[in-house]
Formats: structure tokens, C-alpha cells, sequence
């Protein structure tokens, strides 16, 4: 090594040597210093519990918020005895009205455009038979119809209508796979049960 290099490394470890002479704590403040330590730890068996705690409210909290929401166990759109309109895109309407003439409606409760509706509805008209599902009576009948996101909705005035001409099966339940027979202008004509056949709708 040359002369300066060594004159540095000289002063360096001379800097070094004051600096830890200055900072090293005494035997006597190293023992106060690690009392005081101890002193303010907690007991870890308590935080390990509390964490527990924590943990398990946090968890409970979030099944709570989830469950009430309808996340966890969400049931399809056929569960029986509970139904929400609000599920289906549409919703059409047969009654007889105070004329005494059929009257069906289609209710749009989605924002569609208005060719799509034109289609559905000469879909709709076109149909001899339509499968579905009866999920609740009250004084109407709802019946969760094989096409995707329809619920028929049939009223009371016409169920009384269709019983009097005997075109509504006997025994029908809550959770029976129907066939709805329409006429060419797409009115409800007729309920039975679908058949052994048609257990459930198809995918």
C-alpha cells in the first residue's frame, strides 16, 4: 500500500474506535435497558388471543355482511315459495280484463331496444307450447317459463276463466313442470302438467 492509504486507513479506524468508545452502553445501562424492555412487552399468550378475537369477529362480520346480502347460498330463480320479479327481464301479464276480452301485457323492467321487443313479443306469438315451472301461487299464478328470464304471470281472472272451460289440469302444485298451450295469438288457451317427458327445462 502507498503512504496516503495507509494515513486514511489510520485515521479511519482511530474514527471508528472513538465513535464506539462514546456509544457502547455500560454493562450496568445494557441490563436497565433490557428490564425496561421486558417490562413494556406484552405477555404474549394475551396478544395471541386478542388476535383470535379479532380474528374471529372480523370473520363473523364478514358472514354476516355476505349472508345479508344474499351472497352466500344464492338461490336459483325457481326456489319455491320465494320469488323476485326483479330477477327476470320480463314479465308478461294474462288476465281478463274488465271488458271481459284476453289481455296479455309484457312489462319490460330491463332497458331494451325497441326491435328486440318487437322480436320477443312475435316470438312470444308464435309459440303453440311453453314450459315453465309453477314458483308461487297466491291469487295469481307465477310460472318461471323454460325461455330464459321470463316469468308468466297469470291472473286470477283468467285461471277463473280457463277452469270454466276445464282447460286447467287438476292437482296442480307449487313446483310442478306445466305446459302452457297458446292459441296463434299467443293467448294462454290451456295448463296441464308437462308430461313425464318434461321433467325440467332443457339447457
Amino acid at each position: 500500500m502507498n503512504k496516503p492509504d495507509e494515513q486514511f486507513d489510520e485515521k479511519l479506524s482511530n474514527h471508528f474506535k472513538a465513535r464506539k468508545a462514546r456509544t457502547t452502553l455500560s454493562h450496568a445501562q445494557q441490563l436497565a435497558l433490557k428490564h425496561s424492555v421486558a417490562q413494556k412487552q406484552p405477555k404474549k399468550l394475551g396478544f395471541a388471543l386478542q388476535l383470535t378475537s379479532l380474528t374471529c369477529a372480523l370473520g363473523l362480520l364478514a358472514f354476516i355482511v355476505l349472508n345479508s346480502n344474499n351472497v352466500i347460498n344464492t338461490a336459483p330463480k325457481t326456489v319455491l315459495n320465494t320469488i323476485d320479479i326483479h330477477d327476470y327481464s320480463f314479465i308478461t301479464t294474462h288476465e281478463i280484463d274488465q271488458t271481459g276480452s284476453y289481455a296479455s301485457a309484457i312489462t319490460q323492467q330491463k332497458r331494451a331496444l325497441d326491435t328486440q321487443l318487437a322480436n320477443d313479443l312475435r316470438r312470444h306469438q308464435q309459440r303453440h307450447i311453453e314450459y315453465g315451472t309453477l314458483v308461487k301461487v297466491d291469487n295469481d299464478w307465477y310460472i318461471a317459463s323454460c325461455n330464459d328470464e321470463v316469468l308468466v304471470q297469470i291472473k286470477q281472472s283468467l285461471l277463473s276463466d280457463l277452469k270454466g272451460r276445464h282447460a286447467v289440469e287438476s292437482n296442480i302444485n307449487t313446483g310442478d313442470m306445466l305446459a302452457m298451450a297458446h292459441n296463434g295469438k299467443g293467448q294462454i288457451i290451456a295448463l296441464k302438467h308437462a308430461g313425464v317427458g318434461v321433467s325440467q327445462c332443457k339447457a
